[in-house]
């Protein structure tokens, strides 16, 4: 088969035409197969590129010629010249180098950019920074270094401008008086106990006739009715002594129970059921229903709920 040119082979694929065996073979062998080897001769510049390369007798002759990179030699010092004049500095000998080659300063005052410290002035330099160091040493970390102390000083500073207050009318829980306006509060309390308003001349603020009949007075306000500290209840349980005094809200039906002790002395409290909600009771032995077993105590009532003082097994539900 002949080799074609890619143009005539596209058209023999085109959509809605059907190729022949002489068109796909055609196809098959206009082009190289991966196993197909290639002749060098058919290597665009290959020619070119082998033209630019040395041939292997040439380069063999180079690596053994004497005078191969004479030139660069030429330009390279010798091992003779180690050390001499004019010659290179010898590494080996540092010191040589150093005293020999280099300017050294053995003082803190002469100054120069070409001439190098000796060991003795580094010596002299560090001794006098321990010593700053040591001054300065601090056990907060933070503030280890001139410039950190610094530093927190001005904060300090800027901070007391901005909390300080200088008058006694403007607040502020993260504020500070100044020590003026403590100056002026310590004036005016010492003005409030020269100027103190007596009943009578020489007397406190109340008699001592008055002081001795509030001494006399002995109010007793345990188990009293504490209105202002309401329970609400919405579970069935047992009634707690921490309701005793107190003014309890059944805000569900449930089954309240008496239980068998626990109670305090004089157990009492007031009970309401608002709207839909109401209470049925039930009593664990020794305690007994002291007029009888109540029914359930319906929605929008009010009652108490007391325990005899003199017998607490007594338990009474008084209803409205």
């Amino acid at each position: 088969m002949a080799v074609t040119d890619k143009s005539i082979i596209k058209n023999w694929f085109k959509n809605g035409l059907i190729p022949f065996q002489e068109h796909f073979w055609n196809w098959i062998d206009s082009f190289r197969h991966m196993n197909d080897k290639i002749p060098l001769a058919d290597v665009e510049g290959i020619d070119d590129a082998l033209n630019s390369k040395a041939s292997a007798t040439v380069l063999n002759q180079h690596i053994t010629a004497n005078d191969a990179h004479q030139a660069l030699f030429e330009l390279k010092q010798s091992l003779i010249e180690k050390g001499q004049a004019n010659g290179y500095v010898p590494l080996n000998e540092i010191i040589k180098i150093s005293s020999q080659f280099l300017d050294i300063v053995d003082d803190l005052i002469t100054g120069g950019s070409t001439a190098l410290a000796s060991a003795e002035t580094v010596k002299t330099l560090k001794g006098q920074i321990d010593a700053i160091n040591l001054i300065l040493t601090s056990d907060d970390v933070n503030l280890d270094t001139v410039q950190e102390l610094v530093d927190a000083i001005k904060e300090v500073e800027t901070s007391l401008q901005t909390i300080l207050v200088n008058d006694l009318t403007t607040g502020g829980t993260t504020k500070a008086l100044t020590a003026e306006m403590g100056k002026s509060l310590k004036a005016l309390i010492d003005a409030l106990g020269t100027n103190k308003v007596d009943k009578v001349a020489g007397e406190r603020l109340i008699s001592a006739a008055e002081q001795l009949q509030l001494s006399n007075l002995s109010i007793d306000l345990s188990g009293k009715q504490d209105i202002a500290n309401q329970i609400e209840v919405n579970v069935s349980q047992n009634a707690q002594a921490s309701w005793h005094g107190k003014t309890v809200f059944f805000t569900a039906n449930v089954t309240i129970t008496i239980p068998a002790a626990g109670l305090p002395t004089g157990y009492t409290f007031e009970g309401v059921t608002p709207p839909s909600c109401s209470v049925t009771w039930a009593i664990i032995a020794p305690k007994v229903w002291a007029l009888g077993s109540p029914a359930a105590t319906p929605e929008k009532s009010i009652f108490t709920l007391m325990q005899l003082m003199s017998n607490s097994n007594n338990i009474y539900l008084f209803g409205l």
